[in-house]
């Protein structure tokens, strides 16, 4: 697959059971359906330089691409961009199609931190339990 940020090949690396797809050109990283849940329920702290340490940041020709940043799954799907996260804003790219997302260098760690920051927030129980009626009501 080629980065849509760039147009470099994206190099497959494994963490944990997860395969995850990164540019060694521009640092961003593509994470198919599903597997931003996975790694969030890993726990893992520092993900990118994770990869960095396993891996290595080997050198990479750098590329420009004009336009609009295409899904490299669906290579003519182009990538809608929201801002997400509660925590701390965090721009990401994602094909509606395949459901895969891109996020530049740093951004996974973002929203890493984010789900942890999240989790250690102490929410009283009446909030809870609201909480828990609504997510029963539009069925998550």
């Amino acid at each position: 697959m080629k980065c849509p940020k760039c147009g470099a090949m994206l190099t497959a690396l494994q963490l944990q059971d997860i395969t995850i797809d990164k540019c060694h050109s521009c640092d961003g990283i593509w994470l198919d359906h599903g597997e931003l849940e996975k790694l969030r329920s890993t726990g893992i702290k520092g993900v990118e330089e994770s990869l960095e340490e396993e891996y290595g940041n080997p050198p990479a020709p750098m590329f420009s691409l004009d336009g609009y940043l295409r899904c490299p799954r669906c290579v003519d799907q182009g990538l809608r961009s929201n801002y997400v996260s509660y925590m701390q804003p965090v721009k990401m790219d994602h094909c509606i199609v395949c459901f895969g997302m891109w996020l530049d260098k740093h951004e996974l760690d973002k929203l890493m931190d984010d789900k942890q920051q999240l989790d250690s927030v102490k929410v009283d129980k009446g909030m809870k339990a609201m909480f828990a009626g609504l997510r029963k009501r539009i069925k998550i």
